[in-house]
């Protein structure tokens, strides 16, 4: 019998056979326990280990998300005002991001033991760059106003975060790191015209490296991306797997009309919403969750949720969810 990671793997690569995916997007550590609470079974202090007991007793296939950012940039890096007010903190993010070279063997550590906890349990993907966002050491709205008053250091920036964020990379893979990624926003807060001349172009690099180095490209967005998906720009992202394709009020998407536009290469990711999930009844979670693995039928989509699943969610909501996906999913193929 293949391990969940395998079959993880080979549904997103179109493997002959390969049968659909069910996993949720990072549900919340107190979420895990009550819900194992609720179906009798034992919880610990470890998340990790509390998931892949869950998703053994549920049947679903769970991914994990690692750090990037901090490996790059430490806690103690005193970065919290200096990017937004100043060019001298852009260098500094610049000289911290030259170097990461030296953090090699404590990089290759921390992926390792990774790899060695969630084992063949589940997939997982390597935390988000977030280039243009300066890996969030930025508000969405400040990165606008550096980029105006410093152009050419917040260029620069980028390309330093770029170049620290292949070296991790590189490292990642080579200790058995699934997915390389990126996380972006909607237009929330920004143009389709900033999307395509920031994000696109660097995306782009992420995933054209990744490939190039055999591995395989996860893009997050979890924000208003339908304008984004009509304009092609999500075809040109160069994503093996893409999330979250987020349903109205957390997004603006309808499922069935993205996965038309999309690239049929593309395996989509997501979708439930995470405020249905919290406050809706079963009924409701069960009928939600049909519709969305309806709404998918001959496209690559593995079903789960708009963004990380509240802690609040209650437990059988959420066994609802999984156990109505895994079955829908069974039924339509």
């Amino acid at each position: 019998m293949t391990s969940p990671r395998q079959r993880f793997l080979d549904y997103v690569r179109r493997a002959p056979g390969a049968a659909p995916i069910v996993s949720p997007f990072l549900p919340k550590p107190e979420l895990l326990v009550k819900t194992l609470r609720y179906l009798d079974l034992p919880a610990g202090e470890d998340p990790v280990v509390n998931e892949i007991r869950l998703a053994r007793a549920l049947d679903y296939e769970p991914m994990f998300m690692t750090d990037l950012a901090g490996l790059i940039f430490p806690p103690d890096a005193n970065l919290s005002n200096g990017p937004v007010q100043s060019e001298a903190g852009l260098q500094r993010l610049i000289d911290l991001c030259e170097r990461v070279g030296e953090k090699e063997r404590e990089i290759h550590a921390f992926y390792r033991a990774w790899r060695e906890k969630a084992g063949d349990e589940g997939v997982i993907v390597i935390g988000h760059p977030q280039i243009p966002w300066l890996t969030g050491q930025v508000s969405q709205q400040d990165m606008v106003y550096v980029a105006s008053d410093f152009p050419e250091t917040y260029r620069a920036c980028m390309e330093a975060i770029l170049k620290a964020a292949l070296a991790v990379f590189e490292m990642a893979m080579q200790e058995g790191i699934d997915f390389m990624s990126e996380g972006g926003y909607g237009l929330e807060m920004v143009s389709p015209r900033w999307y395509e001349t920031n994000d696109l172009p660097y995306i782009q690099r992420l995933s054209g490296w990744t490939h190039a180095h055999g591995g395989l490209f996860w893009e997050h967005n979890c924000g208003r991306t339908r304008e984004l998906i009509r304009r092609g720009f999500f075809n040109q992202l160069g994503a093996d797997v893409l999330e979250t394709i987020s349903p109205p009020p957390e997004g603006n998407n309808d499922l069935a009309e993205a996965r038309r536009l999309l690239d049929p290469a593309i395996c989509t990711k997501g979708n439930l919403s995470l405020i249905l999930l919290r406050d809706g009844s079963v009924e409701q979670i069960e009928a939600a969750t049909r519709k969305m693995v309806r709404a998918v039928q001959g496209f690559a989509h593995i079903h789960s949720t708009a963004d990380a699943v509240f802690a609040e969610t209650p437990a059988e909501n959420f066994v609802a969810f999984l156990r109505t996906a895994r079955e829908e999913a069974a039924k339509v193929g």
